[in-house]
């Protein structure tokens, strides 16, 4: 029984040559994230010139899903928070800045997006998800227990009270020049997550987490579009709660 197992194991080890399948490659170990407080007003404004993103902790690794390669494209994000919010903060490098969809729930992952997915609480199950294009064009969703991915299958919810701020360095929607990227600041109110009860989380508490972006370019190789995320994913899949990362709410 033990060799026909390991018979098994080597047919598809040679299969898939070893060191590219995904079975057999190292997933790397992801940190659990500080979410640092702030007593400093955050203007959402995209230009994330307050002192305190300064303090915040730099998440600047973003994985490729299924070979967990560093992105082409780079992006550091912050995560802050205060009684009233959680802030999160994108710098997203950037040759090719585009987005024209403007209207809200508009399916933005169809051009350049930075994406937010929290998940407060396990035993609830369900998790919060915000797609926000370069115009600041955000779709956001409520996903129950049990469930995974927006369309169709989450609750048409709108966060009453978030706030976004993006500025793009360089050109939108120009293709024929060479941008900088572009950044995000969003706000997300506490008292808007039905499951919090209006109440912000306490120091300590650990949520599930996941930031994630689409970058269309037509500087990208392997069609011009690239999709990466905070942590190692085992599919091209974003709604997969049980393989995002933590974060701690600091204070």
């Amino acid at each position: 029984m033990k060799s026909t197992t390991l018979g098994v194991l080597m047919i598809g080890a040679m299969a898939c040559g070893l060191t590219g399948c995904a079975m057999f490659r190292s997933m790397p170990q992801v940190p659990v994230a500080r979410a640092v407080y702030t007593s400093e007003p955050i203007a959402i404004d995209g230009v994330l010139n307050e002192a305190a993103w300064q303090r915040a902790t730099v998440i600047s690794n973003f994985y490729i899903p299924e070979t967990f390669s560093k992105a082409v494209s780079p992006t550091a994000a912050r995560v802050l928070w205060d009684e009233n919010f959680l802030y999160v903060a994108f710098d997203a490098s950037d040759k090719d800045v585009w987005g024209y969809l403007k209207n809200h729930d508009d399916n933005t992952c169809l051009e350049d997006v930075l994406e937010v997915f929290i998940q407060p609480d396990l035993e609830q199950g369900c998790y919060y998800n915000f797609e926000i294009n370069a115009q600041g064009t955000c779709l956001d969703g409520w996903i129950p227990k049990g469930k995974t991915g927006l369309i169709g299958r989450g609750v048409r919810w709108n966060c009453p009270g978030v706030k976004i701020g993006a500025k793009v360095q360089g050109t939108l929607n120009n293709w024929q020049d060479t941008d900088t990227g572009w950044k995000l600041e969003l706000a997300i109110p506490f008292a808007s997550l039905p499951t919090l009860n209006k109440r912000p989380p306490n120091p300590g508490a650990v949520w599930k987490i996941q930031l994630s972006r689409y970058d269309y370019s037509v500087y990208l190789p392997e069609g011009g579009k690239e999709l990466s995320a905070s942590v190692p994913l085992s599919k091209a899949n974003f709604h997969l709660p049980g393989e995002w990362g933590s974060i701690r709410f600091e204070r």
